[in-house]
């Protein structure tokens, strides 16, 4: 893929999740861009959704299902079979798997449409020389399979990464609990947001990719799942998850330097420091700019670099916390990638010492029951115009 076409994202505004609008403005899109559906036929097409949790769409948390049945209805008519395939969080297997599909509302799919729901959990690993941080994934089978990954994500924030959208969305690709120890293995946020750009560098190289993020509710707040919806309008799509990222995050708000694995593209020259290097079509996207977005309380405040490294960092970093929602089911526990989590009198316990704020026990809590706590001191500067 040349440079030229790595620049370019299509906008569309889109109201509602209704199908057929849908589907007419992602083959728009896919026309301007020069992507011809057809040209795919005999090869393996995987659609990778955003299904992190089992929640259900009004939540904000998941890919909408309308997006999702648009993108297979498109493949149908270009005679390709898609394959639907996501790693959620916790345990990879196909009782979670199914049970998943059955709550984000995709599980009637594949009596409407020539497609499939993927449950086989088998892993095959990928090689990726010319990694900066890591140079070998172990990646779900049918992504590491695919000749063709359509990467239908969801735009919210992240109480880690502060944006989940089309890259963050190839770290679905890992499975399981492998993520978890990654997320072991990378406690640094530098070195994670380089592991996350290596991963999204092999899976762009080796395959062809083609970004669909569904903004047309995302969430803000405490994301990826602990968050609430907010109204956005808009539906992007692009050849680079990096460049769609750009603009996706220019529409809530953030700047690209305060996205981590932006700020990482970036440096390696992927993309451009702002949306002003990328060949915008379709919409204009002042006309799609939310100016309320709220953050992740976890985020750190990228000028107080004091407040963020070495004993303070340790002191002021945000850090995640048990409220009395809690019902003890476990999912925390389970999702510790450090094992810091124990349940104790009916409740979740986390060692405080012991936890990396990596917040996987807050993306994972299917009750919403551990939000992020933030040193006061921050807190007050914080709100200092």
């Amino acid at each position: 893929m040349d440079n030229e076409t790595r620049k370019k994202v299509f906008v569309a505004k889109v109201a509602e999740y209704n199908v057929n609008i849908i589907k007419n403005e992602l083959a728009a899109a896919f026309s301007a861009l020069g992507v011809d559906l057809s040209a795919f036929v005999g090869k393996k097409v995987v659609i990778k959704p955003n299904f992190i949790i089992k929640m259900s769409p009004d939540t904000a948390a998941t890919t909408n299902p309308a997006v999702i049945e648009a993108v297979v209805s498109l493949c149908n008519d270009a005679g390709i079979r898609p394959v639907i395939a996501e790693s959620p969080g916790g345990v990879y297997s196909a009782a979670r798997l199914s049970s998943i599909y059955r709550t984000v509302g995709v599980d009637g799919l594949p009596e409407k449409y020539d497609c499939e729901l993927n449950i086989d959990t088998s892993v095959e690993t990928m090689n990726y020389p010319g990694g900066k941080t890591k140079k070998m994934f172990e990646i779900i089978k049918p992504i590491a399979d695919a000749d063709v990954i359509i990467d239908v994500c969801k735009l919210k924030s992240h109480s880690l990464t502060k944006m989940s959208a089309a890259t963050k969305n190839l770290y679905g690709t890992i499975p399981g609990l492998t993520k978890f120890e990654l997320h072991a293995a990378y406690p640094d946020m530098e070195d994670f947001s380089s592991m996350l750009c290596d991963l999204a560098s092999m899976l762009c190289e080796q395959k062809n990719v083609i970004a669909v993020t569904d903004a047309v509710v995302g969430m803000e707040g405490d994301g990826p799942t602990g968050g609430s919806p907010k109204k956005i309008g808009a539906l992007l799509v692009s050849r680079s998850t990096f460049a769609s990222d750009v603009v996706a995050a220019n529409i809530i708000g953030f700047d690209v330097s305060s996205v981590i694995h932006l700020k990482e593209a970036v440096s390696r020259g992927l993309i451009p420091d702002d949306i002003d290097g990328i060949d915008v079509l379709g919409a204009p996207v002042d006309e799609l700019f939310v100016s309320d977005f709220v953050v992740p309380r976890s985020h750190n405040l990228g000028a107080l670099t004091f407040f963020s490294s070495g004993k303070m960092g340790e002191i002021f970093r945000p850090r995640p916390y048990v409220t009395k929602m809690c019902r003890a089911c476990g999912e925390c526990v389970r999702s510790c990638p450090q094992h810091t989590i124990e349940l104790s009198g009916g409740r979740a316990k986390i060692d405080a010492k012991k936890c990396i704020r990596c917040f996987c026990c807050q993306e994972l809590c299917p009750f919403k029951a551990i939000k992020t706590r933030r040193n006061p001191i921050l807190n007050a500067i914080s709100k200092i115009k």
